[in-house]
C-alpha cells in the first residue's frame, strides 16, 4: 500500500542566496561537463556544487558536498519549513515541437516499498550499479535527497483537481527559471490527508530517476542494518516528483539514433533487406515530418552520403514470429525494440549492444549525417505514456532511451533531509 505524505522541505533562501534562477537547476545527468562549469560559476549556492561536486581542500567530492550542503543550512541559504507541507510544482517549457506547454504536479515523500517485487512503485529502465555506487556516495554524506524520482500515477476522474487548483487560486511563492529555458513555479501547501488517502491504493510508475529510486532503497536497507530503530525513520522515505497521466502538459518526446554503420554496409542491399518487412519510400520532403505522420510503426533512415527513406512496418508481420517470444507483448509493441532487434540486429546485422548517440532534435540529428559526422540515423515517433505503463506492469524494461520526458523536474527547489 502506497504512503504518500506531505514534508518538512529544506528550501533556499532569496535573501541569503540571492535569485533563485541562479541556484536551481534540471538533474545531475542531464547536465554537461560544460554546463556543470558555467552553473558553478553562477553562484556558491548553485546545486551543481553538490550534485556534481568536485575534490576540495582534501576532501572527496563526496565530502566536499556535504560540508558545502552543511554551510548552506548554517548560513541559512537553506532554511527548513516550519509544517510537513505539500509543494505544487507548474512549469511552462516549450517543446521540441516549438510550441508552449504548461504542466502540473507537486513534490510529496513517498514511503519505500519494503520488497522488490512491490507492485507500489514500477519501473521501465534497467539500472547500473556504477551508478547507484556515485549516487550512494553522495546521498551516505550528504544524507539527502537533492533531487526527486518523477512518477507518473492514474488519475481519469480528476480526483485531485482540488489539490492541484490551488496554484491558480494565489501567487507562487517563487519562481526560477532554469538553464533549460522551464519556468519554474512553486506553492507551499499544507498537507493534506485526502492527498495520502487518494494514493493508497494506487501505483506509480518511475518516469525519470529510475537510479536515485534504487539508490534510496539500497541506501534505506543498509541504514536499517546499521541501526535499527523501531518506526519510520527519514530514510524510511524517498522525495518524488508527481505528475498526472492524464496531464495535458505532460509529453514523452522521440530520442532519434545517430550510429556508424559497420564495415562493408551497403545503402542498395540495406534498402532492399529492409522491403523484407517495411514498405520503403524515399522521403520527398522533411524527413521528421513523414516519419510523424507515417502510420502505425514508422521510422526515417538517413545514409551519410546517401538517400533518405521513410520506413513503414507491414501490417502482416507477426512480431513475435520476427522478433522472438524472450520478452513481454508489451516490449513486442515498442517502436524502439522493432528498430533495435528487427532493424539494425536482424535486417542489417549490428551487433547487440551497438553504440549510439542519441539526439532529440531531428534536425540536428540530420546535420550529424549531412555533415559526416556520423554514417547512418533513424528517426523515431515517441512512446506512447501507454506503452510506458504497460512494460512497467509486465516487468520488462525498455531498450535504453525509449523515453525523453522533457522538462525534467528540477532539482533545488525542496530538498529532502534523510536524517
Amino acid at each position: 500500500m502506497l504512503e504518500v505524505r506531505g514534508f518538512r522541505a529544506f528550501r533556499f533562501n532569496e535573501r541569503v542566496c540571492g535569485p533563485l534562477d541562479e541556484v536551481i537547476t534540471p538533474p545531475f545527468d542531464v547536465i554537461s561537463p560544460e554546463q556543470r562549469a558555467e552553473l558553478a560559476a553562477r553562484s556558491p549556492h548553485n546545486m551543481m556544487h553538490v550534485l556534481l561536486p568536485e575534490a576540495a581542500d582534501g576532501m572527496t567530492p563526496y565530502q566536499a558536498a556535504a560540508k558545502r550542503l552543511e554551510s548552506w543550512i548554517d548560513g541559512r541559504a537553506l532554511v527548513q519549513d516550519p509544517s510537513d507541507s505539500f509543494y505544487l510544482l507548474e512549469q511552462r517549457f516549450t517543446g521540441l515541437d516549438g510550441e508552449q506547454h504548461v504542466r502540473r504536479g507537486f513534490f510529496a515523500r513517498t514511503k519505500l516499498p519494503e520488497t522488490a517485487d512491490s507492485d507500489d512503485v514500477l519501473d521501465h529502465e534497467r539500472t547500473f550499479a556504477s551508478k547507484v555506487a556515485d549516487r550512494m556516495a553522495l546521498t551516505e554524506t550528504t544524507q539527502a535527497n537533492l533531487g526527486a524520482v518523477f512518477v507518473l500515477y492514474h488519475d481519469e476522474d480528476n480526483e485531485l483537481a482540488w489539490f492541484l487548483k490551488q496554484m491558480d487560486d494565489r501567487t507562487p511563492e517563487f519562481e526560477a527559471e532554469t538553464v533549460d529555458g522551464v519556468l519554474q513555479r512553486i506553492w507551499r501547501v499544507e498537507g493534506d490527508d485526502r492527498v495520502t488517502s487518494f494514493f493508497k491504493e494506487r501505483t506509480l510508475y518511475i518516469a525519470d530517476g529510475h537510479h536515485r529510486f534504487r539508490t534510496a532503497r539500497e541506501y534505506r536497507d543498509k541504514r536499517r542494518a546499521e541501526d535499527p530503530k523501531p518506526g519510520p525513520a527519514p530514510y524510511d522515505y524517498v522525495l518524488m516528483g508527481f505528475v498526472a497521466l492524464n496531464d495535458p502538459g505532460l509529453y514523452v518526446w522521440p530520442t532519434h539514433r545517430l550510429l556508424d554503420p559497420p564495415d562493408g554496409f551497403d545503402e542498395t542491399r540495406a534498402v532492399e533487406a529492409l522491403k523484407d518487412h517495411f514498405d520503403v519510400k524515399e522521403a520527398k520532403g522533411h524527413l521528421a515530418e513523414e516519419v510523424e505522420k507515417g502510420p502505425g510503426c514508422t521510422f526515417g533512415m538517413a545514409v551519410a552520403g546517401g538517400g533518405q527513406y521513410v520506413l513503414h512496418l507491414r501490417d502482416d508481420i507477426d512480431r513475435k514470429a520476427w522478433l522472438g517470444a524472450d520478452h513481454s507483448d508489451a516490449w513486442l509493441a515498442l517502436d524502439v525494440t522493432v528498430l533495435h532487434r528487427g532493424v539494425l540486429e536482424e535486417l542489417l546485422g549490428m551487433p547487440e549492444g551497438t553504440e549510439f548517440v542519441y539526439e532529440p532534435m531531428p534536425d540536428k540529428a540530420l546535420a550529424m549525417i549531412e555533415s559526416g559526422k556520423k554514417g547512418l540515423a533513424f528517426l523515431v515517433k515517441p512512446t506512447p505514456t501507454g506503452q510506458v505503463v504497460a512494460c512497467a506492469e509486465a516487468h520488462d524494461p525498455m531498450p535504453e532511451k525509449a523515453t525523453y520526458f522533457f522538462p525534467k523536474l528540477p532539482s533545488g527547489a525542496v530538498i529532502h533531509r534523510l536524517a
